[in-house]
């Protein structure tokens, strides 16, 4: 018998008892309420029927309680399988290398680069509903971030360091801080007045020991959202595709 067939059959089973058993001690009391020579007998069946009744409904209490402990260990484990899963598809740098190399002829570079920062984007920009993906470049010498890659469009085309964004981006791009923050303005868009309702993620983008900008996704605010508008594992995701493609313009 499989396991969910047995389930079910202990479960009609302790259904069934526990009604029998109920309708038995509601029948005693009855019967135990009216004077008699069977008088104790119907009492004394109320009782053992009413504690086998009470026991029945215990009993699966007790096993709907476990179920329910299986089932989140079942779900955090299948937590932790994801995030494994999500950990070993972090490509190596000569993996991308081939992924790059195969693209187009290496004549090409710009082009395959470009296909490449794109994909990344749209990636990017599956991760959450409504979000958007965008890449920036950074020159830590004129201090400007430029816009290399975005899905959907609509992002700033540079940010120097004269916008009020700037600091926080430059501490990302240079300390290799993740920011991640919703109820907020994002720093890509340009729009007055700015209003407080969308969330923002962003991280590093570095090259072996070169910082070449910085990877991003923003969206308006859904309902229900976490409070940073982004979870954690949205986030692990931004990192891999970060990391995946600092390891592909790294073997160019």
């Amino acid at each position: 018998m499989s396991p969910e067939n047995k389930d079910r059959v202990i479960s009609v089973t302790l259904g069934v008892a526990a009604i029998f058993f109920t309708a038995l001690a509601f029948a005693s009391s009855i019967f135990g309420g009216k004077e008699g020579e069977n008088q104790r007998y119907w009492i004394l069946a109320g009782v053992i029927s009413s504690a086998i009744a009470v026991y029945v409904g215990n009993s699966e209490r007790v096993r709907l309680s476990a179920y329910r402990d299986k089932m989140k260990r079942l779900a955090t484990q299948a937590e932790r399988n994801y995030e494994n899963l999500v950990a070993n598809l972090a490509p190596s740098a000569a993996q991308a290398a081939v992924i790059a190399d195969r693209t187009l002829p290496s004549g090409e570079q710009g082009v395959r680069r470009g296909r490449l920062d794109q994909s990344i984007a749209v990636g990017v920009s599956e991760i959450g509903e409504g979000a958007r993906g965008i890449f920036y470049s950074w020159d830590s010498t004129t201090r400007v971030f430029k816009l290399v890659s975005q899905w959907p469009a609509s992002a700033i085309p540079e940010i120097d360091s004269g916008e009020s964004a700037y600091s926080a981006l430059e501490l990302i791009a240079k300390d290799g801080m993740v920011l991640v923050r919703g109820n907020t303005a994002s720093p890509f868009n340009r729009t007055t007045p700015s209003t407080p309702d969308e969330r923002v993620a962003v991280v590093q983008v570095k090259v072996n020991k070169t910082v070449i900008g910085i990877l991003a996704m923003d969206g308006k605010m859904p309902p229900f959202a976490p409070g940073s508008g982004f979870t954690d594992r949205d986030v692990r995701e931004l990192l891999l595709y970060a990391d995946l493609l600092a390891a592909a313009l790294g073997a160019d």
